[in-house]
């Protein structure tokens, strides 16, 4: 059941393991295989420079405002389609390649979906912060514009989650054809990855669905904080889910709109609207 929390061997062996990576300074960070900075990432890291107690002062790129994901996403109207309880729900969705965000209650995962959805007061946040039990379905789409894609906001989890919403999301992750990745939001100040993060990391690797790590609220961490923190996060990850995690972490902040872009491009990339090598479909 997606609620019992694994072994405390398990836990105390996955973080505990040394963390023999390397990393360069970028929203986005990888223990394997480490990324160029993009020019405009360059240019704002270099801006930074002078300031290495703080990434607040770290600017979205200027590419944010001129890339493929921003000409994708400000050519698309973001809607919501309807809250599933149950699978009858959802199959009546069109066939678009479809994308989840899922993470603990208060993670910070309704204000980030409004900031890559570029619409603010269509994701709604709870009132009972666990106790949403539903997959709320948001689509972006245009009507002289192909590529349409599926967002999905998944039930919070941990704080007072309810334990019956837990066959239903193993229902979604196991059958779900569409779905091209869950991105799994972990808020960077916690440190490292809850018992029921891993619970939920095990499922996915036993669904095999891809996972991509998104730390949220990195605005006001420390630099090297933050270099250690999603190093350690990383690890701890693919020592449970090892064929499924993403060998990156995107690093966000919906406040500062730090890697937002970074996000909505490898949200493209998943959904197969940014082959290899050409920019994404406007």
């Amino acid at each position: 059941m997606f609620t019992a929390a694994i072994s405390r061997q398990c836990r105390a062996a996955a973080l505990a393991r040394s963390v023999n990576l390397r990393c360069h300074y970028s929203h986005t960070y990888s223990h394997t295989h480490p990324r160029p900075l993009a020019a405009g990432a360059a240019a704002a890291a270099e801006r930074s420079s002078t300031n290495n107690n703080s990434l607040d002062e770290l600017k979205p790129s200027p590419n944010s405002h001129s890339g493929p994901a921003f000409k994708y996403f400000s050519k698309r109207d973001a809607k919501f389609v309807l809250s599933a309880t149950k699978p009858e729900h959802y199959k009546r969705i069109p066939p678009n390649p479809e994308v989840t965000f899922a993470g603990r209650s208060n993670v910070g995962k309704s204000s980030l979906l409004s900031a890559v959805l570029r619409s603010q007061g269509l994701v709604k946040t709870s009132k009972k912060p666990g106790h949403t039990s539903a997959l709320n379905f948001f689509s972006l789409t245009s009507g002289s514009c192909p590529g349409a894609i599926s967002l999905v906001d998944m039930p919070g989890y941990g704080y007072r989650s309810r334990d019956e919403w837990g066959g239903f999301i193993m229902k979604y992750l196991s059958t779900r054809k569409e779905l091209r990745r869950v991105f799994l939001l972990i808020e960077a100040k916690v440190g490292e990855l809850k018992a029921t993060d891993l619970s939920f990391l095990e499922l996915a690797e036993q669904y095999k669905t891809p996972v991509q790590i998104v730390l949220t609220k990195t605005d006001k961490m420390k630099r090297a904080d933050l270099d250690s923190i999603c190093k350690s996060i990383i690890q701890s990850a693919t020592d449970i889910a090892p064929s499924v995690v993403q060998p990156t972490a995107i690093c966000c902040s919906s406040r500062t709109k730090i890697g937002i872009d970074d996000l909505q491009l490898e949200l493209l990339r998943v959904c197969d609207l940014v082959p290899s090598g050409e920019p994404a479909k406007q």
